[in-house]
């Protein structure tokens, strides 16, 4: 019976969609170096293989900026996204080694991104309790 639950609790925890490009919000800035590579990659490719990961309701970005950026330079309307409930126990906030803040929770996540006052780059680091399949979205379905 608790595996039943636990199932079901993977299957409600994060949604795939196409979101509207305009409503999401970055938290992180990006590394140019990296952009660039993300969208080479994107527009040799014709397609997106991974979503981005956004939080619920206040659709702040919590993994993707570079493929939010790429999407964005290249035209595209729309956006492939799991969309989480980021405060939920299946999102784990942790910070990558190298980041210069040395304690971040994830409220400040979602005020920084809602405000415009972004981390530098690899700053917080989301890792999430469910498997989220890859999926492969063309660049046409995005325009």
């Amino acid at each position: 019976m608790a595996r039943a639950g636990f199932a079901e609790r993977q299957r409600t925890a994060a949604r795939f969609e196409l979101l509207d490009i305009e409503l999401l919000h970055c938290h992180e800035e990006l590394r140019p170096d990296l952009l660039e590579r993300v969208m080479r990659e994107i527009r040799e490719d014709g397609y997106v293989k991974k979503p981005i990961l956004v939080a619920d309701k206040v659709y702040v970005i919590l993994d993707g900026h570079h493929r939010f950026e790429a999407l964005r330079r290249l035209g595209c309307r729309r956006v492939p996204a799991y969309v989480i409930d980021y405060f939920s126990d299946v999102v784990d906030l942790t910070l990558w080694p190298t980041a210069q803040e040395k304690k971040v929770r994830k409220e400040d996540v979602v005020e920084r991104g809602r405000a415009g006052m972004l981390y530098t780059p690899k700053t917080t680091r989301h890792t999430v309790r469910i498997q989220l399949p890859d999926v492969f979205t063309d660049l046409e379905d995005l325009m």
